[in-house]
C-alpha cells in the first residue's frame, strides 16, 4: 500500500534501506547534536536544526541519504572546505560561502549515512517573499520581453537583488579559490544569512523557525503506518515563515548573501582527459554546452561560470532563466543559446538534429528578431532600477561568461571585478 503524501515534508517511501536516516525531534545524533526542528528535506537528505552539546551553540546538520551517501563527493568536499576556512584568508568570498563546522559519518536501519554541521542560513532566493513584501500580481512571460517594471512581490527588488549578484559571484569566486567547483548554482542553493541566527537562543530560534509541526506517517487511506526502524515516528513540516524573511530582507543596505549545498560539488584537479564524459544532474537550463553535448570528462571551474551567468541573470530578472525551455528539453535550451549567442562550435552544431528546425547553415535565425536578442544578452533595460552603465555592463559581462568554448570564458575573479561597482556591498571593498 502505498504511503499518503504531504507537500511540505519528505515522501515516507525515502526512509528505507538505502535510504533517507530516520530522525526524531529529540534524538542526538553522533552523542553531540540534539535535535530540535527540521530546515528541510529532499530525496537525498534532511536538514536539521540541532543543539551542539560540546560547543553550547546552535547549527544546521544535513543527513545525506545512504544510497547518495556511497557515491557522493559532498561529505569530501565539505571537508575540503572546512580546511580552507579555518586558514588566515582575507578573500571577500569567503563571508558569502556556508560555514562548514563539523563532518561525519553514522550508522542507522537503512545504512551508511554521511553527515554534514554547517551554520544556519535563512530563505532561498527561490523563496516566494510576497508574504513580506505584500501580495501582487503580475503575468508569467519572458524577461527579454517585459516592460521596465519590477512591481512583482513575489522577488526582492532590485537594491536587493543587484547586491545578491555581487555576492554570489563572491563565493563562487572564493570557492574556485578554494579548488571547488559547485557544479549545481541555482537559486535554491543561494540563501540569505543573517549572523543575528548564529548567535540566538532556542527560544530566539522557535520564534524564528517555528514549533515543531508533526504529521502522523499513514498510507492513502489515512490508516496508520505501523512502526518500524526505518522510519521516523513523524515526518515534520518545512515552511519558511515571516519572521524569517524578515530576518533576512528587512534592512537591504545588511543583506548578506551566501552560496551552499555540495552535492554536485567536486575537487577539481587539472588532469589527462579521461575517455568517458562526465555526468551531473545539473538542470540543462543552467548546463554549459559541453555539459549538453556530452563533451566534459571532468569538473571545471568552466563549467560554473556558466551557470554562475545563468544564476545572475535570473536574480536580475525575478527569476526567469536566459536559456528557458517550458519543459526541460534540450532542443529549446540550445535552441536558445543559438538564438541568443550565434552559431556553435562545429563539434556541437553537427550534432544537433534539431539545427534546421530554426536556423540556416550559417546559424542565422529563420523568423524575425535574431538581431534584437543578440544586440542584448544581458536583458537589461535603462530606467529607475538600472543605469545605462549598469545595462551596459552587465551584458559585457555575460557575453565573457557565455563563450561555448570553456577556456574562453572569463574566471570568477574576472567576474567579480566586473560587476557593475555600485552593486558592491561595501563601496571601500578592493575586488
Amino acid at each position: 500500500m502505498s504511503y499518503n503524501w504531504h507537500p511540505y515534508t519528505e515522501r515516507a517511501s525515502y526512509y528505507r534501506e538505502g535510504g533517507l536516516h530516520p530522525v526524531n525531534i529529540g534524538d542526538t545524533i553522533n552523542d553531540r547534536y540534539k535535535v530540535h526542528n527540521k530546515l528541510g528535506f529532499g530525496a537525498c537528505s534532511t536538514i536539521w536544526l540541532v543543539e551542539d552539546l560540546t560547543l553550547k551553540r546552535f547549527a544546521s546538520l544535513k543527513v545525506l541519504a545512504a544510497d547518495v551517501s556511497a557515491v557522493s563527493s559532498e561529505l569530501y568536499v565539505a571537508q575540503r572546505l572546512k580546511l580552507q576556512q579555518e586558514k588566515q584568508d582575507s578573500h571577500p568570498g569567503r563571508d558569502h560561502v556556508v560555514q562548514i563546522y563539523d563532518t561525519f559519518v553514522i550508522e542507522g536501519p537503512n545504512g551508511t549515512h554521511h553527515c554534514i554541521v554547517a551554520e544556519i542560513l535563512g530563505i532561498p532566493l527561490a523563496q516566494d517573499v510576497s508574504e513580506f513584501y505584500g501580495d501582487s500580481s503580475q503575468d508569467d512571460g519572458d524577461s527579454q520581453d517585459d516592460d521596465d517594471s519590477y512591481e512583482d512581490n513575489e522577488h526582492p527588488p532590485p537594491n536587493i537583488t543587484k547586491k545578491a549578484a555581487a555576492q554570489v559571484a563572491l563565493g563562487v569566486a572564493y570557492l574556485h579559490r578554494c579548488g571547488i567547483v559547485h557544479g549545481d548554482l541555482h537559486l535554491k542553493n543561494v540563501l540569505f544569512y543573517s549572523p543575528k541566527l548564529q548567535n540566538a537562543s532556542l527560544e530566539e530560534l522557535t520564534k524564528i523557525f517555528g514549533e515543531p509541526v508533526l504529521l502522523p506517517i499513514t498510507y492513502r487511506d489515512l490508516s496508520r503506518v505501523p512502526p518500524s526502524v526505518h522510519l521516523p515516528r513523524e515526518l515534520v513540516v518545512v515552511r519558511y515563515r515571516l519572521p524569517l524573511m524578515e530576518l533576512c530582507l528587512s534592512s537591504p543596505e545588511k543583506i548578506h548573501i551566501k552560496v551552499c549545498d555540495f552535492g554536485e560539488a567536486s575537487i577539481y584537479k587539472q588532469q589527462p582527459r579521461a575517455e568517458k564524459p562526465f555526468k551531473t544532474r545539473m538542470p540543462r537550463v543552467l548546463a554549459a554546452p559541453e555539459i549538453i553535448f556530452n563533451d566534459i570528462t571532468s569538473p571545471a571551474p568552466s563549467m560554473d561560470i556558466w551557470a554562475l551567468g545563468v544564476l545572475l541573470y535570473m536574480i536580475l530578472h525575478d527569476k526567469f532563466t536566459i536559456f528557458k525551455s517550458q519543459r526541460g528539453d534540450e532542443t529549446e535550451t540550445v535552441h536558445r543559446m543559438v538564438r541568443l549567442l550565434g552559431k556553435l562550435p562545429d563539434r556541437w552544431w553537427t550534432r544537433w538534429s534539431a539545427r534546421s528546425e530554426f536556423f540556416d547553415d550559417n546559424g542565422v535565425y529563420r523568423k524575425n528578431g535574431n538581431e534584437y536578442w543578440r544586440k542584448n544578452v544581458g536583458g537589461l533595460r535603462a530606467g529607475k532600477d538600472f543605469s545605462e552603465d549598469e545595462v551596459i555592463s552587465f551584458d559585457g559581462l555575460l557575453r565573457k561568461m557565455f563563450r561555448y568554448e570553456p577556456e574562453e570564458r572569463i574566471d570568477a575573479e574576472e567576474v567579480v571585478r566586473l560587476i557593475p561597482p555600485g552593486w558592491k556591498v561595501r563601496q571601500n571593498d578592493p575586488w
